[in-house]
């Protein structure tokens, strides 16, 4: 990315018509109001969050140090609405599974094919996106204050980030060892 580029703004990366009142209706409708819509929206406000720094980001860099940051973080953006995707798939099966209407967590039935604690995962996978969103805003604040080398430290911290969330989720595809370990 060049000084003059611009990346496409955050909501234009998300999922398309995510964001439209219409489609946030029938989100709702699916997941109904329990704790399978609340640890949705909380990964969903993370990447929002993350992807508004990140908007800030490549507004900010003008300079080659800069352009890296932004390059790095607009990869790991990408990571994170594909989590975002799968947390919408996994929370929409389990509210066809376990409805929650309360902030009770209901036991999912092993029947339903979804991975053992679910909630807990899904919970896990909220705090490692908000964690890159703070490591991204953390990494704006490092090139504003002229050090490129923390900022890309704190891309790299945003990248490691997503990984843990995709590890939680259960999609991280990560080769194995070469000690033969997975």
């Amino acid at each position: 990315m060049t000084a003059g580029e611009r990346t496409a703004p955050w909501w234009g990366r998300l999922a398309p018509g995510l964001l439209r009142r219409r489609d946030e209706r029938a989100l709702e409708a699916a997941l109904g109001e329990g704790v399978w819509r609340r640890a949705h929206d909380r990964v969903h406000r993370s990447v929002d969050r993350y992807h508004q720094v990140l908007d800030g980001v490549a507004a900010d860099a003008a300079d080659d140090p800069g352009s890296r940051v932004a390059e790095a973080l607009a990869g790991t953006g990408a990571e994170l609405v594909a989590v975002l995707d799968g947390v919408r798939s996994l929370a929409l099966a389990a509210q066809r599974a376990a409805p929650s209407g309360g902030l009770d967590v209901p036991a999912v039935p092993a029947s339903a094919g979804l991975p053992d604690e679910l909630h807990r995962r899904l919970s896990r996978v909220g705090t490692a996106v908000a964690t890159a969103a703070e490591a991204a805003t953390m990494a704006r604040v490092s090139l504003r204050g002229a050090r490129p080398d923390v900022a890309l430290e704190r891309a790299g911290a945003a990248a490691r980030a997503a990984a843990t969330a995709r590890r939680h989720l259960g999609t991280d595809q990560t080769p194995p060892s070469r000690d033969g370990g997975a």
